[in-house]
């Protein structure tokens, strides 16, 4: 009873002593709620919208398949372009991401050769760059793994 007591008294000894330091006031308000706010509201983690251009070659069922996995919220929809248009693009930073699919890239993934796909990325939003850039390669990963089991795979529940 008596280290309750002792508790308490000492708890409201703290709070008269906190009452009479107005900059330390103003430092804790400042902490729970300024600080707080740019902390939500600064650079997101994850990717939101964005901004990506394709330069397809092939036109095939492939690479449409590619370019039709891209959608919101993490990408904005992809806008085609030329290959000589994906550096004045970038440049202009109209894009963050450009994928440029080359002619034949559909025949030779049937083939069994192991095509390439060049990502540009505009590294001066670097987050983003580094994000998207495995979310990109990951997405082109799974359409290339579907296309050649020639079904989407169901995804397992974790718990059956």
């Amino acid at each position: 009873m008596r280290a309750a007591r002792n508790i308490l008294h000492l708890g409201f000894k703290e709070l008269h002593s906190l009452l009479r330091d107005p900059i330390l006031m103003v430092l804790i308000a400042f902490a729970l709620t300024v600080n707080i706010y740019t902390a939500a509201t600064a650079m997101p983690e994850t990717l939101h919208k964005a901004p990506i251009a394709i330069a397809d070659e092939d036109q095939s069922a492939l690479s449409g398949r590619i370019r039709d996995a891209f959608y919101p919220p993490y990408f904005m929809p992809p806008t085609l372009i030329t290959p000589a248009e994906m550096d004045a693009r970038m440049d202009a930073g109209l894009d963050t991401f450009a994928l440029h699919i080359p002619s034949g890239f559909e025949r030779d993934v049937l083939a069994a050769r192991s095509p390439g796909i060049q990502l540009n990325v505009d590294a001066t939003r670097m987050s983003q760059a580094f994000m998207g850039s495995s979310y990109i390669q990951t997405i082109v990963s799974e359409e290339v793994n579907e296309f050649m089991r020639g079904h989407r795979a169901s995804a397992q529940p974790p718990v059956d």
